[in-house]
């Protein structure tokens, strides 16, 4: 089965319709800071992920706690596969305060939140671990204040990997192999400088409109996660896999201001408990799944584990970029991954 790249019109309307008649009344009183006391609520959480992938399990998870927690008087609709849009379009609407809650990759969130893409620096982070402790330490919470500070309320930093590059034209053990090649990024200013200084041709693009344009080839390559190659089924129209690990990147799991303003204390506390308690088991899930795919993909995928030195090297200048922005955020980040 193939990844779906187009949204149905009636899941489209559907999703719109759910966006008018569940969200405007809550918009209401967050627009005046008011809380909407104990009563009933259903709230709108939308996201990328294709079925199976450990976000959508997470996101599943999230809203059966707060139902469970709540009696039903809370219910969380999930919608994935970027049935609300984009991931941008979400990040946007969260903002915006027309979308409750999203899980989304941090690259989007770095247009309302610039300094989030520092997350993601050229091999900043050794492993998924020493990710996990720095964004649930000061510096995540620094970063969640600026969030706040824009309309976004973020909940927890689930998972978005250690991330890999996938292509069609040649395996890859070297930077001078990336060169040239045509490689989909997110939406996120990092990676794409990152894949600059490779002296490849970055080329944004929504994760939903991926599968296609591999087969097409509007692209020659890709960077993900195992999990998402695996659960986009990717693999299906990329010949080689390089384990380069250039990069971490997380999934900020988002929620309006205005819905979490409109919230009581109580409700707040068992939203904040639920999203916590996602993101251990997401985590957990990417852990597990990383493990188990590199297996799995070796059996369709010509597999190389380059040197990482040499692409250390390659990307050090976008450290120097960063930190002429943001000198004492890109030290931060340092001091605490290597602490």
């Amino acid at each position: 089965m193939k990844l779906t790249v187009t949204r149905p019109a009636a899941a489209v309307a559907a999703a719109t319709l759910c966006l008018v008649l569940g969200a405007c009344s809550q918009l209401q009183s967050a627009a005046t800071g008011k809380s909407e006391g104990d009563g009933p609520r259903q709230l709108l959480l939308g996201h990328g992920a294709a079925p199976g992938n450990p976000r959508t399990v997470a996101a599943d998870a999230f809203a059966q706690e707060v139902k469970d927690k709540t009696s039903g008087r809370i219910t969380v609709q999930v919608q994935g596969s970027e049935q609300l849009g984009s991931d941008t379009q979400m990040l946007q609407s969260v903002r915006a305060g027309t979308l409750d809650l999203s899980a989304n990759s941090q690259g989007p969130l770095s247009a309302s939140v610039p300094e989030a893409a520092l997350i993601g620096l050229p091999f900043l982070f050794d492993d998924s671990e020493t990710a996990y402790k720095v964004l649930d330490g000061p510096v995540g919470d620094q970063l969640a204040a600026l969030a706040e500070k824009q309309g976004i309320k973020v909940l927890a930093w689930w998972d978005n990997g250690i991330r890999n590059i996938t292509n069609n034209k040649r395996p890859i053990t070297s930077p001078k192999d990336v060169a040239g090649l045509k490689i989909r990024t997110p939406d996120d200013p990092m990676t794409v400088d990152i894949f600059k200084a490779l002296g490849a041709n970055p080329t944004p693009l929504a994760f939903g409109e991926l599968y296609l344009a591999l087969r097409q080839g509007t692209v020659d390559g890709q960077e993900n996660p195992l999990t998402n190659i695996a659960s986009a089924k990717l693999n299906e129209v990329q010949k080689y896999l390089a384990m380069t690990g250039h990069k971490y990147e997380s999934t900020p799991f988002v929620m309006s201001l205005k819905t979490w303003n409109s919230l009581s204390a109580k409700d707040q506390k068992v939203v904040q408990q639920a999203a916590d308690d996602a993101r251990d088991k997401q985590r957990r899930l990417m852990q597990e799944q990383d493990k188990q795919l590199q297996t799995e993909l070796a059996k369709t995928m010509k597999i190389t584990t380059p040197d990482k030195e040499p692409f250390r090297q390659a990307t050090a200048s976008v450290y120097d970029t960063w930190s002429k922005k943001y000198p004492e955020l890109v030290k931060a980040l340092q001091d605490a991954a290597q602490g």
